[in-house]
C-alpha cells in the first residue's frame, strides 16, 4: 500500500512520569522547544481550474478558504481566523486575482514547519449552501526554507562578485 500520510508526534519523558506525579503538560510546550520567527507571508491567487461539481448542479461560484490557524500552535490559534477569497466569476475555471497577505509565525527548523490547510466552497442558492469542492494544502515552510536557501546563494554569488571587483581593481 502506497503512503497515504505522515506523523510528527513530540515525546516527553519526565522524571516521575511512570507514577504521574509531574505536570507532563508542563513539560511538553512545544512553543518554548522550538524557535520561532514572525514572516510576512503574501499569497497571489489567480485562479482555479478544472473544477468539478460534488452534485448535480454545475459549479457556481468558487472560493477558497484558508485555515490560518494551521500555521500556529492551539494557544496561538484562538486569536487567528481563516482568511477568505471572495467569490468572483462564475463557472469551473474562476479567475480571483486576489492577494491574500497576513503574519504568521512560524518554527526556523524545517522538520517543525506546518502546511497552510485549504478548502475550496461552491456557492450555491444565493450563499445558502456551501458545499466543499475539494482540499489542498500549500507547504508554506518547504516554500519558506527554499526562499531562504535561494537568499543565501544569492547573497554569496554577490560577495564573490564583490571580492573579484576587488581584486580587479587592486592590481
Amino acid at each position: 500500500m502506497p503512503a497515504c500520510g505522515a506523523i510528527l508526534a513530540s515525546f516527553c519523558i519526565v522524571k516521575d512520569d511512570h507514577s504521574f506525579k509531574a505536570n507532563q503538560l508542563k513539560h511538553c510546550e512545544i512553543e518554548k522547544m522550538v524557535d520561532m520567527n514572525d514572516f510576512d507571508v503574501s499569497i497571489m491567487i489567480l485562479g482555479l481550474r478544472n473544477l468539478l461539481s460534488p452534485g448535480l448542479l454545475p459549479v457556481k461560484k468558487a472560493f477558497i478558504s484558508m485555515n490560518a490557524k494551521s500555521l500556529v500552535s492551539p494557544k496561538q490559534g484562538i486569536n487567528v481566523s481563516n482568511i477568505k477569497t471572495e467569490p468572483k466569476k462564475p463557472g469551473p475555471n474562476p479567475t480571483l486575482n486576489t492577494t491574500l497577505s497576513f503574519n504568521v509565525p512560524l518554527p526556523t527548523e524545517k522538520l517543525y514547519c506546518p502546511r497552510l490547510a485549504c478548502q475550496v466552497f461552491d456557492t450555491i442558492f444565493a450563499g445558502f449552501s456551501q458545499p466543499i469542492i475539494g482540499n489542498f494544502v500549500v507547504p508554506i515552510g518547504d516554500i519558506l526554507h527554499e526562499i531562504i536557501k535561494e537568499r543565501y546563494e544569492e547573497t554569496k554569488a554577490i560577495h564573490n562578485v564583490i571580492k573579484q571587483i576587488q581584486l580587479i581593481t587592486k592590481d
